[in-house]
């Protein structure tokens, strides 16, 4: 079971996978990334039911583990919980800064070695390649971070970040397929001619010249026919199947560092309308 448990301290440091860094970095007040990884006294003398299954889980993402989002509230408590329960968010912004997946694993606390919680549910995690961050990965996440808290009152934002982090843990290039591009045609409020408008929308908030724009358009139409044949039933060729999941996975992470980057959600109708003045040569 997901949660946070604080005991009596006043830290807590939520493992992750996916990235590491070399000296502890702040992201915002009272809320940091370090290298440092706490583990845990490994007797199951006294656990039974749920927290021998919660204790043998965290043990085995232990190995996983490279570094953790440290969480400080002076008054402990549920103050300190809330606030480690709403960093868990902050693995997803990490994701964008470094471009990569990047997921949580377990939550303690140091002072006492005996708090501990899951902070993942899936318990069978397949090792991602560990990257390292930079310092202006880690101001870029920072810049961002209260931005990225209140795009995250928004369903679709929130929405889209969840199908991304949880595409990774989808065993078949089908299923994170599917879920990938439900997360793109949420963030880019479309309804109708999905294709034409997303591939139209996408390239809008595209960066670069002209050119950049209208091979967008045309790759993510491209894409958009793969992941109809898939929602369709139709065989796909597997390498072209791997392919167009990494294309997907890249469009929903571009698109929304793209919403973090303008600050709000663009709406549907202003990227029809920004299509509609573009000037034909």
């Amino acid at each position: 079971m997901v949660s946070i448990r604080t005991g009596k301290g006043t830290q807590v440091y939520i493992a992750g996978h996916g990235l590491a860094i070399e000296e502890p970095a702040e992201l915002a007040p009272g809320i940091s990334v370090s290298p440092k990884v706490i583990t845990f006294e490994t007797s199951f003398g006294s656990r039974g039911g749920e927290e021998f299954q919660t204790h043998a889980a965290v043990l085995s993402m232990e190995r996983l583990a490279t570094f953790s989002i440290v969480v400080e509230h002076p008054d402990g408590g549920e103050a300190l919980a809330r606030k480690s329960w709403n960093a868990i968010w902050l693995f997803g912004l990490l994701a964008l800064a470094c471009r990569t997946h990047v997921i949580s694993l377990y939550s303690g606390v140091p002072e006492y070695p005996h708090e501990f919680s899951l902070t993942n549910r899936h318990t069978f995690i397949r090792p991602l390649p560990c990257v390292a961050i930079t310092p202006d990965q880690v101001r870029w996440a920072a810049n961002y971070f209260d931005t990225y808290s209140a795009l995250l009152g928004e369903r679709r934002f929130r929405g889209a970040q969840r199908y991304y982090n949880n595409a990774h843990y989808l065993p078949d290039a089908d299923a994170k397929i599917m879920l990938l591009w439900a997360g793109i045609e949420s963030l880019l409020d479309v309804d109708a001619e999905l294709r034409r408008s997303i591939a139209l929308h996408a390239a809008i908030l595209h960066g670069g010249d002209s050119e950049a724009k209208a091979a967008r358009f045309r790759d993510v139409k491209r894409a958009y026919d793969i992941r109809s044949k898939v929602v369709h039933g139709s065989d796909v060729d597997g390498a072209k199947l791997e392919a167009a999941v990494e294309f997907a996975s890249d469009l929903l992470l571009d698109l929304l560092r793209r919403t973090l980057e303008i600050g709000r959600m663009p709406k549907g109708a202003e990227l029809d309308e920004a299509a509609s003045r573009a000037a034909f040569p």
